[in-house]
């Protein structure tokens, strides 16, 4: 019953993210303002904030969505949530509600529209900058869990 909420309440807070990632037109970018809990990470995730999805050869979609320090990714069964971290390159360090951790650890680089993420324990993955709205798929939960 802790896991289905865990993977509930990651998939709410993606969607919570997502919500406010609508463009306002005018084609500047919003950076995120300084605060004094964020430490490095308002430099980290300067343009990144945002939704991203990536496709794998199979099909499934991973989404990915950073608000400031904050990052949710929910890719198949796997609902993760963890920070955005500068440790002199931007990093995304993450827990998921499975047990996984192939995405646990992941090495940041942006080049545009594009947001590729090394992760350690998995595969390198390119992410397009999502527009409009973004819907969440929702986890498999477990049987009585709803």
């Amino acid at each position: 019953m802790r896991k289905a909420a865990q993977i509930a309440g990651a998939a709410a807070i993606a969607a919570l993210l997502l919500s406010g990632c609508g463009s306002s037109g005018g084609g500047k970018e919003s950076t995120p303002s300084p605060s004094a809990s964020a430490g490095g990470a308002d430099k980290a995730a300067t343009g990144i904030d945002g939704a991203w999805q990536a496709k794998s050869a199979n099909g499934t979609v991973t989404t990915l969505a950073i608000i400031g320090e904050s990052a949710t990714l929910s890719a198949g069964r796997t609902a993760c949530q963890g920070k955005v971290q500068d440790m002199g390159t931007t990093m995304l360090a993450l827990k998921c509600s499975d047990g996984d951790d192939t995405r646990s650890m992941g090495n940041v680089q942006q080049n545009g529209e594009k947001l590729t993420v090394s992760w350690e324990n998995g595969p390198t993955e390119e992410f397009t900058k999502a527009e409009g709205k973004v819907e969440i798929p929702k986890p498999d939960l477990p049987t009585g869990a709803n």
